[in-house]
């Protein structure tokens, strides 16, 4: 069910939630907090839906104006002015839905859409709304800010994602964003390669033992960010030198090839579900199952970790270090 509330209060929104039965919070694990746009918010939503049937929360999606189309946002109002319920004279208001049932996951969904002066401080309109006692989870899954630590939103979580994927240039924004992460921060271009690292690691581990890895060759998708990490990763792990090929047309990592001194060990990508594993001396590549990352499963493992990813940190470090010559100071 969807309740609409519009210019509207945080305490009619509270008032609202108690008479849909919301507010109390006690199965809840965290509060998400969503910062979007308006073409963001659906999916987002279904990732975010779909991660709480594992953890419930309480999801509160701050809907950012669209800045780039005037119409829109003509004195700072907003579209419900024109359909009589708002002064056009207004500077400003909020209008929300409320989100419960089968429309909000396992939990309640609240969804604000500030206009003109209310979206100049967001912050203070998502703390009456935070639930008591429990960790507070930042998310971008849009455009992020450039240093989320210090975003209004992001100064009342613990936990801060962004989504470098989802920009058009991930590896830039990768890039931009890396120098100013703090502890607490997380991109889903790690969360991406859990599977790859975890299948790497199993696969490589007796070779690694052994000291026998000469050298390593990644291929995949060209400026995908998932890959930049991935190849830092394995140079961080390996301490050999790790060379990276696009694959034009190709989405997400395609093979990785690691040479021994006994020939080459091969880990391809069959399809949206197996891999395959080839190694020296023939016989049959052993197929694995190994499917690729939705969003609701790498929101689903960043909502289920909650603390500070060390070895994401070290490999960032590396990142840096790397593609950010001029700005290698990390605020961990």
């Amino acid at each position: 069910m969807i309740t609409t509330l519009t210019a509207t209060t945080t305490e009619r929104i509270v008032s609202a939630l108690v008479e849909e039965e919301g507010v109390s919070g006690g199965s809840h694990v965290l509060t998400l907090i969503i910062d979007t746009d308006t073409a963001g918010l659906e999916d987002a939503l279904a990732a975010a839906h779909g991660a709480s049937r594992d953890h419930p929360c309480r999801i509160i999606a701050v809907v950012r104006p669209d800045t780039e189309n005037d119409d829109v946002n003509d004195a700072a109002t907003g579209p419900r002015s024109r359909d009589g319920h708002v002064p056009s004279d207004l500077p400003g208001h909020l209008d929300a839905e409320i989100r419960v049932g089968h429309d909000a996951g396992a939990g309640e969904t609240l969804v604000l859409r500030p206009w003109g002066e209310a979206a100049e401080h967001v912050d203070t309109l998502v703390v009456p709304l935070l639930l008591p006692d429990v960790p507070v989870v930042t998310w971008w899954p849009t455009a992020p800010p450039d240093r989320p630590s210090t975003d209004p939103l992001g100064k009342l979580a613990s936990t801060r994602i962004t989504n470098t994927p989802a920009l058009s240039d991930p590896v830039m924004a990768l890039k931009a964003l890396a120098p100013s992460f703090t502890r607490g921060d997380i991109d889903l271009a790690w969360t991406r390669i859990t599977l790859w690292r975890a299948m790497v690691a199993s696969t490589l581990d007796s070779v690694l033992r052994e000291g026998a890895v000469r050298s390593i060759v990644i291929a995949g998708e060209p400026e995908n960010a998932s890959m930049a990490l991935m190849v830092q990763w394995l140079a961080v792990r390996t301490g050999v030198p790790v060379a990276h090929v696009d694959v034009p047309g190709f989405s997400g990592i395609a093979s990785i090839t690691v040479t021994t001194p006994d020939g080459e060990i091969i880990i391809t990508r069959k399809d949206q579900e197996r891999v395959a594993i080839t190694r020296p001396g023939g016989g049959e590549p052993q197929i694995v199952t190994m499917p690729r990352r939705e969003p609701i499963t790498t929101m689903n493992e960043e909502l289920r970790r909650l603390t500070p990813d060390l070895v994401f940190e070290e490999v960032l470090a590396s990142f840096i270090a790397q593609n950010c010559p001029a700005r290698e100071e990390v605020f961990w």
